[in-house]
């Protein structure tokens, strides 16, 4: 059975002890097998990272990142590759050794299949609700922290679509589209951990509910099958199961932080009801305080199209 040719494609920024958890475990069978490759892409400085990965790690090719967000960075470092399957994994996980071939397994026993979304388990415990992990134990959310699509399919849809600005809704987006032109394999044993890590802050809250009015935006209500009931009921999950859940864990830490995404998932309710008016009111309710809160405001007031390839493709390096 031939095996296809892999390229892992790992966005990243400023997180070089991160970084280098996540590519311990996949050098060894990288080393051995010459139609694998690495290549991180850095939104933060590119040089220092190739300076800090010294060793087995020097091997990875480490180019610069945009600086534009995870989905130009994702696009960004797949651009620079030239693998038939591409997988995409984050910083912050941790893959199992066996990853990289049981997606090779996988795409060679499956040629009718584009692409095949990885297992993600969480690893370690909740303290507060700033906590938590992605989790994917059987399938069905195509995170981008762990999954693999064939080259031709992804350059075909124009790879992520770079109007997401941040770590959010960028791979829903791209699932969306994916489920209209192919079928997804869940392959379980291709698995990766991610620690449970703790976010705290307004930001983090209004940068997730932009993300999710944008993906709204683009795609539509009656398409995604989005309402304010959904975000009522949302809302209500998070004071009821997670309140009760973190109670009986004893993690209880920054309760504030509950309150916070409850309130904005109220608020987004409010401006799905009223969604003729939704550029004016996640404006007024989710004023802007970056670059990447201004650029989705934009695409929402339609003063913004934006793209979804890099406008500058590279030629593969290898």
């Amino acid at each position: 059975m031939s095996m296809p040719r892999v390229s892992i494609v790992i966005p990243t920024r400023n997180r070089i002890e991160a970084l280098k958890r996540c590519l311990d475990p996949l050098i060894p069978y990288v080393s051995r097998h010459a139609e694998c490759s690495i290549t991180v892409s850095d939104d933060g400085d590119a040089e220092e990272t190739r300076k800090a990965l010294t060793g087995e790690l020097s091997q990875v090719e480490v180019v610069q990142g945009p600086r534009r967000g995870p989905a130009a960075n994702r696009n960004n470092g797949a651009s620079r590759t030239a693998g038939d399957l591409i997988v995409f994994l984050d910083d912050d996980c941790i893959p199992e050794p066996e990853l990289i071939e049981r997606y090779q397994e996988a795409a060679a026993s499956h040629p009718e299949i584009a692409v095949f979304e990885g297992r993600i388990s969480a690893q370690g415990k909740a303290r507060g609700f700033t906590d938590g992990a992605p989790e994917n134990e059987t399938g069905g959310y195509l995170w981008s922290c762990n999954f693999g699509v064939r080259r031709a399919l992804f350059e075909s849809m124009g790879g992520f679509d770079e109007r997401f600005p941040f770590a959010a809704m960028e791979d829903c987006d791209f699932r969306f589209r994916v489920k209209r032109q192919a079928e997804i394999l869940f392959v379980a044993a291709a698995r990766v951990w991610h620690p449970v890590e703790g976010r705290l802050g307004w930001r983090i809250v209004k940068h997730r509910v932009l993300s999710d009015l944008l993906y709204l935006h683009l795609h539509g209500l009656e398409a995604t099958r989005k309402g304010p009931s959904f975000y009522a009921r949302k809302a209500a999950r998070g004071l009821v199961y997670t309140g009760t859940q973190r109670l009986a864990e004893g993690a209880i830490r920054h309760p504030e932080q509950l309150a916070r995404y409850i309130w904005a998932d109220l608020e987004a309710a409010v401006i799905l009801y009223f969604w003729k008016y939704h550029a004016l009111l996640a404006r007024r309710l989710f004023p802007p305080c970056c670059a990447g809160c201004e650029s989705i405001h934009a695409v929402l007031s339609g003063k913004a199209e934006g793209g979804a390839w890099p406008t500058a493709k590279h030629s593969p390096m290898r």
